[in-house]
C-alpha cells in the first residue's frame, strides 16, 4: 500500500457528517432505553445511560471498520480504514481504536498529531498499526 497523505480538511468535514449520523444512531438507540426504563423518572440511571450509549456507538463504528472498513460518512469522502497490509482491521483493533481515538480526539491532539505525521495519520491509528487510505474513483 503506497502511503500518501491525507488532507486534513476533508476528513475533518467527514467527521462533522459523522456526528450527524451518530446523533441519529444516539437517537435511534437512545428511545427503547428512555421509554422501557422511565429514565425521566428514575436520574439515577444516568450513568448506565451513557454507557449504553458509548457501548452502542462502540458497536456502530466497529460493525462498519470491520465489515468494510468504512461507515457512510467515510465512504461518501472515499476513506477506508486498513492495516498496514492493507487488508481489514479485525474486531479487536477496531474496538480498541474506538476507545484510543476518544481521548486524542477530545483533546485535541490526534488532530495535532496528523500535522506531524509524514502520512497524516491519527496517533491511535499510528499505534494499532492501522491507516485511513483514500480510495481511487473507478
Amino acid at each position: 500500500m503506497n502511503p500518501v497523505r491525507l488532507p486534513l480538511l476533508p476528513r475533518l468535514i467527514c467527521m462533522v457528517y459523522e456526528a450527524l449520523i451518530v446523533g441519529g444512531v444516539l437517537m435511534a438507540a437512545g428511545l427503547p432505553f428512555v421509554m422501557l426504563t422511565r429514565y425521566g423518572q428514575h436520574p439515577e440511571l444516568r450513568t448506565a445511560y451513557q454507557i449504553y450509549l458509548f457501548l452502542v456507538l462502540g458497536f456502530y463504528f466497529s460493525y462498519f471498520w470491520h465489515r468494510t472498513g468504512q461507515t457512510v460518512p467515510m465512504k461518501t469522502w472515499r476513506f477506508r480504514l486498513a492495516d498496514t497490509q492493507g487488508k481489514l482491521p479485525s474486531w479487536p483493533r477496531c474496538l480498541l481504536r474506538y476507545l484510543l481515538a476518544w481521548p486524542g480526539l477530545l483533546s485535541g491532539v490526534s488532530i495535532l498529531w496528523t500535522l506531524l505525521d509524514h502520512e497524516g495519520q491519527f496517533l491511535h491509528d499510528r499505534l494499532l498499526g492501522l491507516r485511513l487510505v483514500r480510495e481511487t474513483r473507478a
